[in-house]
């Protein structure tokens, strides 16, 4: 056949059986296809698996024969893997293996032979290899893909395979005058990876996501008509920039093809609020917007357009707003950065190339015409999109409105008009902070949640006290009257360079408090006292909470300046929550302005750039020059300190405290520059090089490193040998802390080195070594079915800071489920097996995903399978943490001992290093427990348990409530023998086909 005739040929259809399979120009899978075809004629209670044709539909739906090739490694992996899932199949259901299935590969390996001679004609055919070349797009897009495919699944090619795809690299090369340089980057996707379903739903890994194109971003900049380079070079600019950030409210991408005639990003599943009316009343999706658009001040970046494309909401969890990282451009300080977060004055507006490493080239980026942009020019946008935002959700008007009205719509309220009118001053100086926006915002969530919980409790009378002294402060548990002099006394145990802000917070407190003790000239006392004791519930809260940078036992001069910045910070917020007392009260002037930025007076960047330049007062509240003035104290001694570099040196002798400063201070400087003016920038500089000269030069700060000053401990969860566990916030966003107690290194005992894993160790690594390289593994993975991690902290103590789950297990979450349904018997009580079957499918998935990426997860039970938020989605969590579990052991106890005994298989059992099939045991072993109720082996001492796993050779007893499917499933998956073992394909397949078999 032609090769153009290939999709006229329909090998899918059910005539399509054994010995007579349809013959594909192509060739490649014809003969797993009728094999399959075969298989669920003869088992029809298998159909809902074995999905072959959907994995091979971009493959197949592809027309441009070269591209094809490019895809053969793919390919090959594909169908390798499906014919083993048939046989585990016919092992798992006790169907005896027929003659047809035991040539499978023999069949493929033929299959693949004859394809091979199908290109060798074509490259022996000018004309035809020029066609098939296309044009200059289609070139670049073969060159990079035919490199993708040798880099990704160069082990599944056969000599002649890797030898026609070589030959036709090099044909290209030699034709279009093109060259690669180096390897796709890292978040390289081909095109055919993400997968469309007819309802034009797309999946990546098995699990949904949203895609969007790049080109838009060139249309909207202006021009009609973009090159391919052009848009190429945009898409891999944006997708640089977005690979790069970190925020629980930035939208995660997934991947990105900068290639092609539409290069695309994939990110988290998520859609523009505006797509559902219905579910987004609440202002919390505008205050995750707020959230992450805060970060992204802080990384410099920001929009120039809040369009619908840019504000999203997670899919099915519209209260949870993320931002898109598509649009940024980069917010490049004129004059030096004012010293709170997020704020700044005017901005040049480089090529996005300088977010590139390393293009620095000043001269000829500023002789470049180049258009400024500027933080308070995003909140003034930002406040027009709150603004059209609500007026939409109120089913007001479907129209952006360009400026804001004279008078308050009545749509908003006047707390809500008085935030968006602050964020839409025409003086950008009198703009508000993003500080205050995100404070404005979660006070406007608070007083929705309240409004909601009075509506539920409307019978029950509340009578508020009359007089302030005695209404009751809920974290202190005293009446106002006691709870003041216990703040102040708890103010003046706190020592350092907050202390003065702290006392200054307290000062304006004590003058509110003594108004309100008279009540005289007070509008609106009641709300305005219930207003004041939030205020101080919270500043307790935040005197008496733990935060991490404290806690840390390093007392390096350096560690104390760099978290001055994160409190001086939070000081402000409730400066700020204070004025908007005064503002209820009118009990002052101050709060007839808007809450300005609290800056370092407008330092410029001329001949005189000094932190001791005189403040210009004018519209600064008093506080605010306070403010200044301590923090222009804090930030003298901390440039001085940097620029002794003697007595710098003398300081960080310890070279712990050496590599904590080096983080720190880089950190500080590429992160959080804009909290900083030039010359402390300068300074910071300077300091590092002088310590990259002191032993053996400074290491790059990793891209998931987290400040310890940076992150709140909340609740204690629990503790175990490897440390301790918190609730807790980063970035105002609830988090799960993991804090690591310090290890003893360990030599690994395996005989052969185990795939980069939570338990891979050689025996010169030290422990912050090997935990260093877990969270490099971590932080690479994305996936709905994994736990992310947001960061980690590999100085001082080491810690992980990831998202949080739900606290219930998963028997008691899929009993929950159970008892939800009408008709459920609570004498009976237990969970359904299809609710089961869909939690550890989905736990499956996971793990599959990380298989796939070369990691052994090596320490699976039931309750590492975490219910997420959304009460929906299952999550593979902790393999990051028995890194630490198995480094303080010793030599022969290094794996034998780590972690919970009855899921352990049983090489792992014996010292060797865990393996994917491993892996596949402590899942069957999961099943085991979810099926069952009980743990594996319950009951049963772990020495009898490993007697009987390592030397009996036998499985925990049969349960009686499994069925026969159930049983050979785990049967199959925790053989005596790795290599007898079913893969983890087939487990996943088994458990989607048979879901709701009874």
């Amino acid at each position: 056949f032609p090769f153009s005739t290939l999709m006229r040929i329909n090998r899918w259809r059910r005539s399509n059986h054994l010995p007579n399979a349809i013959r594909t120009p192509d060739r490649l899978g014809d003969y797993l296809v009728a094999l399959r075809n075969d298989f669920v004629t003869a088992n029809s209670s298998c159909r809902r698996g074995l999905n072959l044709s959907g994995e091979l539909s971009a493959y197949e739906k592809e027309t441009r024969v070269l591209l094809k090739l490019a895809s053969t490694g793919r390919v090959v992996d594909i169908l390798l893997r499906f014919g083993r899932v048939v046989e585990s199949y016919m092992e798992v259901l006790g169907i005896e293996m027929t003659e047809e299935i035991r040539q499978w590969r023999g069949q493929l390996d033929l299959e693949r032979r004859e394809r091979v001679e199908l290109f060798r004609d074509i490259l022996n055919d000018e004309q035809r290899l020029i066609e098939a070349m296309g044009d200059e797009t289609q070139q670049m897009e073969l060159f990079t893909l035919l490199k993708y495919g040798l880099t990704h699944y160069e082990k599944f090619l056969i000599p002649e395979e890797l030898d026609v795809i070589s030959d036709v690299y090099d044909r290209v090369v030699s034709y279009s005058d093109f060259m690669l340089v180096g390897d796709p980057p890292s978040w390289f996707l081909s095109p055919s990876d993400l997968v469309c379903d007819q309802g034009g739903i797309y999946y990546l890994d098995a699990v949904r996501v949203s895609k969007c194109e790049t080109g838009d971003i060139l249309r909207d900049r202006g021009g009609d008509h973009q090159s391919w380079e052009d848009e190429e070079e945009a898409c891999l600019r944006q997708a640089t920039v977005w690979a790069d950030l970190n925020h629980p409210h930035v939208a995660k991408m997934l991947g990105a093809c900068h290639i092609g005639k539409e290069p695309f990003v994939v990110h988290e599943p998520a859609e523009p609020l505006i797509s559902n009316r219905a579910n987004s009343q609440s202002w919390e999706p505008l205050l995750g917007w707020a959230l992450g658009l805060q970060y992204l001040h802080e990384r410099e970046l920001g929009y120039k357009n809040f369009d619908d494309n840019r504000l999203l909401a997670r899919h099915h969890v519209t209260a949870s707003g993320v931002l898109s990282g598509l649009g940024l451009v980069p917010v490049k300080r004129r004059v030096s950065a004012s010293l709170q977060r997020g704020v700044s004055n005017m901005f040049n507006m480089r090529d996005l190339a300088a977010t590139l490493p390393q293009n620095h080239d000043d001269a000829h980026v500023h002789g470049l015409h180049v258009p400024t942009w500027s933080v308070p020019n995003d909140i003034f946008a930002f406040g027009l999109a709150i603004y059209n935002t609500r007026r939409w959700v109120s089913m007001y008007s479907d129209e952006e409105a360009q400026v804001l009205p004279p008078e308050r719509p009545q749509f908003l309220n006047a707390h809500e008009w008085d935030l968006v009118e602050r964020m839409c001053a025409r003086n950008p100086q009198m703009r508000a902070s993003m500080w205050y926006v995100v404070h404005q915002l979660r006070s406007l969530v608070k007083e929705a949640e309240q409004e909601d919980l009075s509506e539920a409790s409307a019978q029950a009378t509340y009578i508020p006290p009359e007089d302030i002294d005695d209404f009751i402060v809920p974290t202190m548990n005293e009446k106002v009257a006691k709870a003041m002099p216990r703040l102040e006394r708890k103010c003046q145990e706190i020592q350092g360079s907050s202390e003065a802000m702290l006392q200054h917070v307290v000062d304006r407190l004590s003058g509110v408090y003594a108004q309100l003790q008279t009540r005289e000239n007070v509008r609106d006392a009641i709300t305005v006292m219930e207003g004041f004791v939030g205020v101080l519930d919270l500043f307790y809260e935040m005197l008496t909470r733990r935060d991490l940078g404290k806690e840390q036992s390093s007392t390096s001069v350096v560690a104390s300046f760099c978290a001055s910045r994160a409190a001086a910070q939070n000081v402000a917020i409730f400066h700020h929550e204070i004025d908007r007392l005064l503002t209820l009260t009118e009990l002052g002037h101050a709060s007839s302005s808007a809450p300005t930025h609290p800056t370092l007076a407008d330092i410029r960047e001329d001949s005189t750039d000094s932190i001791d330049m005189t403040p210009d007062t004018q519209d600064i509240h008093d506080w605010q020059i306070k403010w200044n003035k301590l923090r222009r104290e804090q930030l003298r001694a901390f440039q001085a300190c940097l620029k002794s570099t003697e007595e710098l040196l003398q300081q960080l002798s310890d070279p712990k405290d050496r590599l904590e400063a080096q983080m720190l201070l880089q950190f500080e400087l590429h992160k959080r520059r804009s909290s900083y003016p030039n010359s402390v920038l300068d300074a910071m500089t300077q300091a590092l090089k002088v310590l990259g000269t002191v032993g053996g030069g400074a290491e790059r700060v990793p891209s998931w490193f987290i400040p310890p000053y940076e992150v709140v401990l909340g609740k204690f969860i629990a503790q175990g040998g490897f440390g301790a566990v918190y609730y807790g916030k980063w970035f105002d966003t609830d988090v799960v802390v993991k804090i690591l107690k310090p290890q003893t290194p360990v030599k690994s005992t395996g005989k052969n080195p185990s795939p980069p894993t939570s338990n891979s160790g050689t025996s010169e690594e030290d422990t912050m070594a090997l935990f260093r390289r877990e969270a490099d593994h971590w932080f690479m993975l994305n996936h709905q079915n994994v736990v992310h991690l947001y960061g980690a902290c590999h100085v001082g103590t080491p810690f992980f800071v990831c998202e949080p789950a739900k606290s219930i297990s998963l028997n008691s979450h899929v009993e929950s489920l159970a008892r939800a349904r009408p008709g459920y018997k609570f004498e009976e009580r237990g969970a359904d097996p299809s609710d089961i079957m869909r939690c550890l499918l989905l736990a499956g998935i996971g793990l599959k995903y990380l298989h796939e990426r070369g990691i052994v997860h090596c320490d699976l039970k039931g309750n590492n399978f975490m219910v997420g938020t959304d009460g929906k989605t299952i999550k593979l969590g902790d393999f990051g943490m028995s890194v630490l579990k198995r480094s303080g052991k010793g030599r022969h106890t290094a794996h034998a001992n780590v972690g919970a005994v009855p899921w352990k298989a049983p090489e792992y059992l014996k010292g060797e290093d865990p393996t994917v099939m491993s892996d596949v045991y402590g899942f069957g072993m999961c099943i085991l427990e979810l099926f069952s109720g009980k743990f594996p082996w319950a009951g049963t001492l772990e020495v009898a348990v490993k007697f009987h796993v390592t030397k009996r050779k036998i499985l925990p007893p049969r349960p009686k409530k499994l069925t026969n499917f159930q049983w050979s499933l785990i049967e199959h998956m925790c053989c005596y023998e790795a290599n007898k073992r079913i893969s983890l394909d087939a487990v996943v397949d088994m458990l989607h086909t048979f879901r709701f078999w009874k």
